[in-house]
């Protein structure tokens, strides 16, 4: 008995630490991961699935061994060593591979439940920082405390939005509670951010929150309260000069880019501009490798590298905008340079039966609030590499671990069972 409640207390010690560093610091990150591996021998002996949802569980973890195991049979068959294909294992997609290593840690409901409390209240803590400092003038509208926290006011900061929104619509009671943490994470998002990430998920990830709560929104009063929602979103980004400024700049920078010649373009500086630039260098580069299995991860720099400079990027250039070659910014091409068709579809599929697994819980606020962090994650990758980023790949994998490893995690409900 007292060995269960350390390794819970252990746990749950560590997942604050790794919620504090998870927009703060990388080696932070890195460190409480490697901390909570230690314990996971603890909470795998006599871990056992979940007999209504055993086969969703078990598939979802095959398909992600399978498709580390793919990654690995990719690099061999692209001439690497086992050592080097094991290293860009490690290097690429250890956030899927603690997925399976941490699963009977976050199957104990106490554990999960406490670790998605933990990396909320980091959210908001961080988003509030940053709106007090923005508004008492110790930084520009749009600046940041720290480096690394532009990466909260994507879909880290939607998600936890749309946690909050789903919290107030099936439990009423908790009111101020959820509605004054939701406001300062708008705020931070329209007043103190300079990412434009936060402000389009937030727009497309709205509707397929409100079909998902189609039931529940579609009578009675909470119609009322959600049109008001979202006229008061709509008001609060035509008031904030930053989301004007930012998506003013977005169209700018798309019709800059598309003004430009072949060999402007491999120069091109605007970050919109680097992005479409990379998705053309990418789309040569898959047409030139095996359409089955692509061209490895441990090669792909190289031969990202090479093709860029070939349409016209010089040296230069490349050291300073065109830095990172392993990052292509966009997580669905990259898959598919690097792990072909079938690499992709792998891919694609652990997500799809993340969502299948997610819709066999019978906890409301779990289901639907995964649904929504994995399509937000999914129209994150368009623009961004988020499972091979550090900070948006660990947190996908928290909440992966979060919402699916437990039978339910009876958020806020009265005397909740510790599982």
């Amino acid at each position: 008995m007292v060995t269960e409640q350390f390794k819970i207390y252990y746990a749950n010690a560590v997942l604050l630490a790794i919620a504090a560093a998870l927009l703060t610091s990388v080696a932070g990150i890195n460190i409480g991961v490697l901390l909570l591996l230690l314990v996971t021998p603890w909470f795998w002996r006599g871990s056992v699935f979940d007999a209504a949802q055993k086969k969703w569980t078990v598939q979802f973890l095959v398909l992600i061994a399978s498709f580390c195991l793919w990654d690995v049979v990719t690099n061999l068959v692209a001439g690497a060593s086992v050592g080097r294909a094991l290293l860009a294992l490690q290097h690429d997609l250890r956030t899927f591979a603690f997925i399976l290593l941490l699963w009977p840690v976050f199957r104990v409901e106490k554990v999960a439940r406490f670790a998605l409390l933990a990396l909320l209240t980091a959210c908001v803590a961080i988003a509030g920082a940053n709106l007090a400092a923005t508004w008492t003038g110790l930084i520009q509208s749009g600046e940041y405390l720290w480096p690394t926290m532009h990466h909260l006011h994507g879909q880290i900061s939607v998600g936890m939005v749309f946690l909050l929104a789903q919290l107030w619509l099936v439990r009423p009671s908790l009111s101020w509670r959820v509605a004054l943490p939701m406001v300062v994470l708008l705020a931070s998002m329209f007043f103190a951010n300079e990412r434009r990430a936060g402000y389009l998920l937030l727009g497309v990830g709205f509707p397929v929150w409100y079909a998902l709560n189609a039931k529940r929104l579609f009578v009675g009063r909470y119609k009322w309260w959600v049109l008001c929602a979202a006229i008061f979103a709509l008001l609060l980004a035509a008031a904030s000069p930053v989301v004007q400024a930012r998506m003013a700049r977005m169209v700018l920078e798309v019709n800059q880019f598309f003004a430009m010649t072949p060999e402007q373009r491999a120069g091109v500086e605007t970050s919109l501009g680097i992005r479409l630039q990379f998705y053309s260098s990418i789309a040569e580069l898959i047409q030139q490798s095996h359409w089955m299995v692509g061209v490895g991860s441990v090669h792909f720099g190289d031969m990202f590298y090479a093709i860029n400079h070939r349409l016209g990027t010089t040296s230069e250039q490349a050291a300073t905008y065109f830095s990172n070659f392993q990052n292509p910014h966009n997580e669905y091409l990259f898959m598919l340079a690097t792990k072909g068709v079938i690499g992709l579809i792998l891919y694609l599929a652990i997500f799809i039966q993340a969502c299948r697994l997610a819709w066999q819980k019978n906890d409301e606020v779990q289901r639907v609030v995964c649904v929504m962090f994995v399509f937000l994650f999914m129209v994150s990758i368009t623009a961004n590499s988020m499972m091979t980023d550090m900070e948006e790949g660990h947190f996908t994998m928290l909440i992966l671990l979060i919402f699916l490893a437990p039978a339910s995690l009876r958020l806020f409900q009265d005397n909740p069972q510790h599982g």
